[in-house]
């Protein structure tokens, strides 16, 4: 296992407006008790070798080989990626009717579409608010 190196000043002020994180009160509260990180990884392995313990094996058999996060499988369907917004949703919502694509992936595809919509209508704003701006300093 990889050694890691954590930083244990007191004096050491966490950033304002920003609390301590859950894991530096764990470190500071093993510190108080002469613990180490290293320890605790030694404690976990000692642990899950011991069959009473449930807990310990699996946390660490997550830790190392995690499950692969689901993925969606590729789906091919009609989309005509310069049509109108509107046009794009109907394509979906076709090839949802039609059984090429699951309502869940679909849904995921048009919410996307409208996503993209309302980042192009604030970025419109925006840069027409700035030429006003500009024009009006102009003036």
């Amino acid at each position: 296992m990889a050694k890691s190196s954590t930083t244990f000043d007191k004096d050491k002020q966490p950033a304002k407006g920003r609390g301590r994180s859950e894991r530096t009160k764990i470190l500071d509260a093993m510190k108080e008790t002469n613990k180490t990180e290293e320890g605790f990884y030694q404690l976990l392995v000692n642990k899950a070798h011991d069959p009473e313990d449930n807990f310990a094996f699996k946390e660490l058999l997550s830790r190392l080989s995690p499950v692969p996060k689901a993925v969606s499988p590729l789906y091919e369907f009609t989309f005509d990626i310069d049509g109108n917004p509107h046009k794009q949703a109907l394509q979906i919502i076709n090839a949802i009717a039609d059984g090429k694509i699951p309502s869940d992936v679909g849904n995921i595809i048009i919410t996307s579409i409208s996503s993209m919509l309302n980042i192009q209508e604030k970025t419109d704003f925006e840069e027409r608010l700035k030429a006003i701006e500009d024009a009006s300093e102009q003036d």
